[in-house]
This record gives structure tokens, sequence and C-alpha cells, in this order.
């Protein structure tokens, strides 16, 4: 894994009297027998099915399961390095799951804004991980780690707005059973970036989206103006079955509980205000899960 912070900016061109779909994905662990497929697909359907000139995506990590970095530390550590035919026949594997993701994924090209690293992440011999590789498969960017992620959003009906929404995204850490722990982690993102609109963070595999506010400074005619911000700290899902018969994930090992899975998804909007001389778009957001 390359846990690598990056400050990412996206122009996007909307339509601001619509609302604008913000789909978040990850924890697929496409290649195992514990991915939910009927699951998967379903919500691929529905994307795919209901994706309108507003909707855009994001991957939040761990795509496959094989493997982590630290497993092929684990594949190399009786003697030294692997033979240079075994690299290339794991790297064969990889390539081959990425290829048959990104044919998946193939509708996405284009409003897909990016992947965030995951911990199960291949890393190929030239040095490339497999998220940079499916990134690069679907014409979009590695987000890394951790990016400070905003979206300068374009009216393109009307009136010319021009509105920033910032992101925190992560993939995340856990280490605990609790929801209040869930939610506390993605906390901790707010703790270093203090005023951004959205938190997102995988890992865990739960879905969730808890509002709170922070008060910020407004610049008025008269001074400041105290005003009341919405944020949202969210878990992305996942599409990973826990407690399957027979199976031995880490689940069972913790006896963590199993995850609501699925995708989570950002609906934003806009309300424009015309009043005291003043023409200005608020901003709206709400989760979907």
């Amino acid at each position: 894994m390359k846990a690598t912070y990056k400050i990412l900016t996206d122009h996007l061109d909307v339509n601001m009297d619509e609302n604008i779909y913000l789909w978040f994905f990850g924890d697929i662990h496409r290649d195992t027998r514990e991915c939910d497929e009927d699951r998967w697909k379903y919500f691929l359907k529905k994307a795919k099915d209901t994706m309108t000139d507003n909707t855009f995506f994001i991957g939040m990590g761990d795509y496959h399961d094989f493997a982590s970095t630290r497993e092929k530390r684990y594949l190399s550590s009786e003697g030294g390095d692997l033979h240079s035919s075994t690299s290339n026949l794991l790297d064969g594997i990889a390539e081959k799951h990425n290829r048959d993701l990104a044919d998946e994924l193939s509708f996405m090209r284009g409003r897909l804004l990016g992947l965030i690293e995951g911990n199960h992440s291949w890393r190929f011999e030239n040095g490339k991980t497999s998220t940079e590789d499916l990134a690069e498969r679907l014409d979009t960017k590695d987000m890394g780690w951790l990016c400070h992620y905003t979206t300068i959003l374009h009216n393109t009906a009307g009136h010319s707005y021009n509105i920033a929404v910032h992101y925190i995204l992560c993939h995340g850490k856990a280490g605990g059973k609790t929801f209040g722990i869930t939610v506390n982690q993605v906390g901790d993102l707010k703790s270093i970036f203090p005023i951004a609109d959205v938190y997102v963070m995988a890992h865990d595999h739960q879905r969730i989206a808890h509002p709170v506010s922070v008060l910020i400074p407004i610049k008025c005619r008269d001074g400041y103006q105290i005003k009341q911000k919405r944020q949202l700290l969210c878990r992305a899902g996942s599409f990973m079955k826990a407690y399957q018969d027979q199976s031995n994930s880490y689940e069972i090992f913790r006896l963590y509980r199993p995850s609501d899975l699925g995708a989570l998804k950002i609906i934003i909007s806009f309300i424009r205000d015309q009043s005291d001389d003043k023409d200005k778009m608020i901003l709206n957001i709400v989760a979907e899960i």
C-alpha cells in the first residue's frame, strides 16, 4: 500500500437546476468468493440505469483482495525476493482481475472522478500498484490513500454560478466493534481538516452517513456573521459478505458485526437565494444509503 496524501481539484460542468449524484463504492474484494456478486451487479445496473449528466463516481479502495503489500512481503520473506517467473505469474493474475473489473466499470468512464488507494493493492514489479493500473485502464486518476479533493461546480443552466465542494477521502482505518468507533474514526479526519463538506472513509465495511455541524465566520457588509455549516461523516460500505458457511474471514475471528452492504450516494442540490439584493446559490448535501 502507498499511504500517499494528495490534493486534487476538478472542474465539473453541471446543471444546478437538477440534483447532482456522487456515488462512492469500495471494499468490493471482487476476486473473493465472499464478494456478494448479486449485490455488486445490482449496484452496477442501478448506477448505469439511473445515470444522468449530473452523475459521478469515486472508488474508495480494496477493489480486489489479492494481495496486500504485507502479504507480498510474506510471499518473499523466505529467502529474499520472488523469482522473476513467479512475480510475472502473480502480476498476470492481478492484471487479469483489473481487466475484468475495468470492463464492469467501463460505463463510468468519463464520470469516474478517481480511485482511492486501499490496503489490498498488489504492487507490480514495475512499482505500480493495482489501483494505479486500474485507474489508467479507466482513464481516471489515482487519488492516493488520503485525498483533499475539491470539485468546482460550474452551472450550465442559466446564471453562471461557480461553487466549490470540499471532500476529505481516505481508505481509512478500523479497529473497533461499536458504531461510535466507526463514526469517530471518520471524525479524526475532521480534526485534521475541520471545514470540509463531506468526509468519506472506507475499510471497516460499514455504510453510514452522520450529519454534524460547525460554526464558521462569514464576511458580510458590517463585518462577520457566524454561520452554521452542515457536514457529513460517512463510511462508504462494502460488497464483501461475512459469516459465510465454512469461511474464515477476519470478521469471524474478531467477532465483528456484519456490514450493511452496498454503496453510498451523495445528493447535492441548490437553493437560489435572491433576498436582500443578493443572488446566490445555497449548497445542500444529503446522503442516500
